[in-house]
């Protein structure tokens, strides 16, 4: 058994903490990759990122506009984003999870606390991606055995016809066998 090998950005506009962040996911095993702005972030999350870690302050985009971009995209709506934030304030909390944030971690970021909710987050998408593809495998599976109950219930149909037919023919064939046999039969028929 192969075990996956998962791709996570870190955006920050901080080059040091950008880079730190960087060794961190790297020595927890992960691929990464890393934007310095919201934009790159947006950019490089078409490049197949299993998670999001981005800060909440950037130039063009901050974390907030990058997480309400993803959430607003179909393939990465379920992607799990982390903030690493200073921010404290009860109000930027609720804004996060309003744009679809699914996790905090403060600034400066403790090494083992992010590799413990990056396990996480990794494992429940983990999940997420095993149910979609059951749930698709399903819906193939339903959609093509109902083609082939359609196809046999044509062949069943078809086959009731013959059965009808030729039902029909024996009674039409009975009654020219009954008029050859009896002319006075023949007329009451």
């Amino acid at each position: 058994m192969t075990e996956t090998t998962y791709r996570i950005l870190v955006a920050d506009d901080d080059e040091m903490i950008r880079e730190l962040h960087a060794e961190f996911v790297r020595g927890f095993g992960y691929e990464v990759e890393v934007a310095a702005d919201g934009i790159e972030a947006i950019a490089k999350i078409g490049l197949g990122v299993d998670l999001v870690l981005t800060d909440a302050h950037m130039p063009n985009l901050d974390g907030f506009d990058v997480a309400r971009r993803i959430r607003e995209t179909k393939s990465s709506e379920e992607l799990p984003i982390v903030m690493a934030t200073s921010l404290e304030a009860r109000e930027d909390r609720l804004r996060a999870y309003e744009v679809g944030i699914n996790d905090f971690i403060n600034k400066p970021v403790d090494p083992t606390e992010l590799r413990l909710r990056l396990k996480w987050l990794l494992e429940l998408k983990s999940a997420h991606d095993k149910l979609r593809a059951s749930r698709q495998t399903l819906e193939d599976t339903v959609q093509r055995r109902t083609k082939e109950l359609r196809h046999a219930l044509e062949e069943v149909t078809r086959a009731q016809r013959l059965v009808q037919e030729g039902h029909l023919d024996t009674i039409r064939r009975l009654t020219l066998a009954a008029e050859y046999k009896d002319h006075d039969t023949a007329g009451h028929i």
